[in-house]
């Protein structure tokens, strides 16, 4: 009896997934199943429910069901349909992306431009005294070391202590360092950044020169 009631239904749905059949409704579900692929979340289920679907499974099991495989045809259909739909979005908000980070970073700086950036934060919070730091360290190999600070201000002598510790590259550009306490060296990057560190990184990603214009810069806000 369960031999024939196996062959019956392996008949059935051999009949049934047909290579038309399948591609119409893969066709008129993956669309559908993206979507709801980016926004759903976790769901859990009752021990109650989890033993139901078992004794369901276990009543209705058959045993050496042969059916064709159309699995190779389903993934190439799903990629393709995935692809059609996901692509144009990925683009747009790369796009978005990219023109966001041009912005940030032009193709040359001046040091002059960055401590003025640095200053107006606290010129805007009206606040009184030294307010920042912006240290060069000339290398005697001829890669000075820029070091900056937009919270605080600290001695020549305290440097270390800046968040942002840059190598400067003979042309401008930044070879290695700290933003952030991050060590540039070991490449990787994760989480958001802000203000000062965040334009540091864009400078990093698109190649920015540093002119380092000036040597003693001002540091201080209000009538100091």
């Amino acid at each position: 009896m369960s031999t024939d009631f196996s062959n019956l239904i392996a008949d059935a749905v051999t009949a049934k997934m047909t290579p038309d059949f399948i591609e119409k409704e893969v066709n008129s579900r993956v669309e559908k199943l993206i979507v709801e692929c980016i926004d759903k979340s976790f769901r859990s289920y009752s021990d109650t429910a989890k033993q139901v679907e078992e004794a369901v499974t276990l009543a209705l099991r058959v045993e050496n069901l042969d059916l064709p495989s159309y699995g190779d045809m389903v993934t190439r259909m799903i990629k393709s349909q995935i692809e059609a739909v996901v692509s144009p979005i990925v683009a747009g908000r790369l796009a978005e992306d990219v023109e966001g980070l041009l912005k940030l970073a032009p193709k040359e700086i001046k040091l002059s431009e960055i401590a003025n950036d640095m200053r107006k934060r606290h010129e805007d919070e009206d606040k009184w005294g030294r307010v920042i730091t912006v240290i060069v360290d000339d290398s005697y190999y001829g890669s000075p070391w820029l070091y900056l600070d937009d919270q605080n201000h600290y001695e020549d002598r305290e440097k270390s202590r800046c968040a942002h510790r840059l190598l400067i590259n003979k042309d401008g550009t930044i070879s290695g360092g700290w933003i952030d306490d991050k060590d540039l060296a070991k490449g990787a990057w994760f989480g958001r950044s802000y203000g000062l560190a965040q334009r540091l990184r864009a400078y990093i990603a698109c190649g920015t020169k540093i002119i380092l214009d000036i040597d003693d810069v001002v540091t201080s806000v209000g009538d100091y």
